[in-house]
């Protein structure tokens, strides 16, 4: 079984909005998106808990209750061997012909204006232009039986949850009589004890005299305890206990708890997951848990087989550190305050495998801004961060952000963020590499621009010796080309290289900066330390300068 859809029409913020979907999920965006929304219509078509409580008129989008909601989940049924497979076309049977692999779960919620409410109704189907109406019985429908719904809000109560569920985690067995009897012996012992305290026995009287003023008969209260072994486990609670120390200490920390209370939702499910198939929703999980425990939660949600359908919506990149073959959707508003969504499924290619935290470390900062500018480098970084905070010193609040790709490869995050939807800047070097095979230089940078865009725009990417001249000859050959990628993909190529040219656009001031003739050598020497002590001396008219010059348009396209 694989989640493969959503649609969602007339539903709170959405006005019509489809997603593709996959059994592992992750819905990021700005405040006021519609995450919590999102997740809210997914567990309305499959919670009952969530479906009883109808529909409001502020549930429909923009209170259009002459519309009904309507959303349709769409579950790729194609794996026959599949046990959740089995599950449900089990349950489903007579209402999905067994060449349709696609099963259609329609929700469908008039306003009924006497009533005040929507109340939701379920179709289902492998034709989606001929659904059936799902059994139902009371609030219950057929889904209901296959469907484990297992929502964990941000704000998720241990102490609560164990409470709730601490007769379902705790089974005794045979071994367990006569521990049980001695359990029964001592209640009974405590009960009898209570009821001879003087405080009861005080308070029998008290209240059989004033009982005797209304009535006649011979009575008299009696107050018994009644602790019974049925609420054994009403009252524990877990604590916490190093391996080496006796003592016992109360669960106090936020991060113990989410990570108790996760654990406890893993089991809760794999106790039902013969019968039913789990499907887990987690809203925000990173709220007053600090970085490390972060991560160790990503490690739970993404590493652990429990959690084989999950759906997360968060703003912390630290949840995202460990993520792999997951389906991230992106939800944003345009100008005019409408909802949409991008989706794309992350698969970490198999030669970055080894990089895996390099890689999602960076790539997951990316996802919570509007428009990134990919550099090569830390050099371009600390220089194109003193010149964009010269020019708008709010860019970042604003949703800009750059990222060093680092020698991991400019294609792998230019392809994914454009998916999501995120506008994509590229500034990156006119490299040449020596081809012993072919005794010539192959055109790195040209290269690295097909590779982005996905076809073979340049097709001279060989050269015969590797120098500045070379560098801008090759340029100024593909330059009608290398401008229209300009305004079409915003990636931009160097002319020669990051410190050329700079020394391009304010070869004065870095001749009197470095005090050389050849200011290029100098910047080309210890890099990051002598680019730093460069960009601390620029001068905001000198920034100016730089960014108003061809070789670094890109930072002015970056802040329009």
């Amino acid at each position: 079984m694989r989640f493969s859809s959503l649609e969602i029409k007339n539903f709170r913020n959405f006005e019509n909005i489809k997603i593709q979907l996959d059994n592992r999920n992750v819905c990021f965006g700005l405040n006021d998106v519609g995450k919590s929304n999102l997740m809210y219509a997914l567990r309305m078509l499959l919670d009952k808990d969530v479906r009883k409580n109808n529909c409001v008129e502020s549930d429909y989008y923009q209170h259009n209750i002459s519309n009904p909601i309507e959303m349709v989940l769409g579950l790729d049924l194609s794996d026959e061997d599949n046990l959740d497979t089995e599950k449900l076309r089990a349950k489903i049977k007579g209402n999905m012909l067994s060449s349709e692999n696609i099963l259609y779960i329609k929700l469908i919620a008039n306003y009924n204006e006497t009533e005040l409410s929507g109340n939701p109704e379920l179709f289902l189907g492998g034709d989606l232009n001929n659904l059936f109406p799902m059994n139902s019985k009371g609030i219950s429908y057929d889904i209901d039986a296959v469907f484990n719904v297992v929502y964990i809000d941000s704000y998720v109560d241990m102490y609560k949850l164990f409470a709730k569920n601490a007769k379902r985690l705790i089974s005794c067995t045979e071994n367990d009589k006569t521990a049980l009897e001695k359990i029964d012996k001592s209640i009974k012992e405590l009960n009898e004890n209570i009821a001879i305290l003087s405080g009861v026995q005080n308070l029998e009287t008290e209240i059989s005299n004033r009982i005797k003023q209304y009535r006649s008969e011979k009575i008299e209260v009696q107050i018994k305890s009644e602790i019974a072994v049925k609420e054994l486990f009403s009252n524990i609670i877990p604590y916490l206990k190093a391996v080496d120390d006796d003592n016992l200490y109360p669960t106090a920390g936020d991060g113990s708890k989410k990570l108790i209370a996760y654990a406890l939702f893993d089991i809760i499910a794999t106790n039902i997951k013969e019968s039913k198939i789990n499907l887990f929703f987690v809203e925000e999980p990173e709220n007053h848990l600090h970085k490390s425990i972060q991560v160790a939660l990503s490690k739970i949600l993404f590493n652990n087989d429990g959690y084989e359908y999950l759906f997360v919506t968060t703003h912390s990149s630290y949840i995202l550190h460990e993520m792999d073959d997951v389906n991230l959707i992106r939800l944003y508003k345009d100008c005019r305050n409408e909802c949409f969504a991008h989706s794309v499924i992350y698969k970490l290619p198999t030669q970055y495998q080894d990089l895996k935290k390099v890689l999602n470390e960076r790539f997951t900062e990316a996802l919570f801004v509007n428009k990134v500018l990919l550099v090569e480098g830390i050099s371009e970084k600390l220089l194109f961060n003193r010149i964009l905070q010269y020019l708008n010193p709010s860019y970042e609040a604003q949703g800009g952000f750059i990222l060093v790709v680092d020698g991991i490869g400019f294609s792998i995050y230019y392809d994914f963020l454009t998916k999501l939807g995120i506008k994509v800047f590229v500034k990156t070097d006119n490299d040449l590499q020596y081809n012993p095979s072919k005794s010539k230089y192959n055109c790195l940078g040209l290269s690295r621009c097909n590779k982005m865009l996905g076809k073979e725009l340049f097709s001279t990417l060989t050269t015969d010796k590797d120098s500045v001249e070379e560098k801008r000859k090759i340029y100024n050959e593909n330059i009608d080309k290398l401008n229209e990628i300009r305004e079409t993909h915003q990636i931009f190529l160097s002319r020669c290289d990051l410190e050329n040219d700079l020394d391009e656009a304010i070869h004065t001031e870095l001749a009197q900066y470095t005090k050389m003739d050849h200011p290029v050598e100098y910047l080309q020497k210890s890099k990051k330390y002598n680019m730093a002590c460069l960009v601390n001396s620029l001068s905001k008219e000198i920034c100016a300068k730089i960014a108003k010059h061809y070789n670094f348009q890109c930072l002015k396209e970056f802040l329009a």
